[in-house]
């Protein structure tokens, strides 16, 4: 029998209250000889989250969360226009 994650979604600005931040920023680690051009969400106290590679921040944004995963685990996502899950189940196995 197999086990499936349930996945949670929080509003950045819920995310940031939950952090105890005013704000973050999308950065990219682009310079320097260890560059790796990935991105990184960074709060204000100076501590790094992961995010969606392809962001677009034109879009909707939200942290997508694994039920019972630490804050330190989310990771910034686009969503829907309504603000939902964009993900899709296409099977339970």
């Amino acid at each position: 029998m197999s086990t499936q994650s349930k996945v949670t979604f929080m509003t950045v600005n819920a995310f940031k209250k939950a952090i105890g931040v005013d704000s973050i920023e999308i950065v990219r680690y682009d310079k320097g000889e260890k560059a790796t051009n990935k991105l990184s969400v960074l709060d204000e106290d100076g501590n790094f989250y992961r995010c969606q590679q392809s962001i677009d921040t034109t879009k909707p944004m939200a942290f997508l969360l694994e039920e019972g995963a630490s804050l330190d685990e989310a990771c910034l996502v686009n969503v829907k226009n309504n603000g939902e899950s964009p993900l899709t189940s296409l099977a339970s196995l």
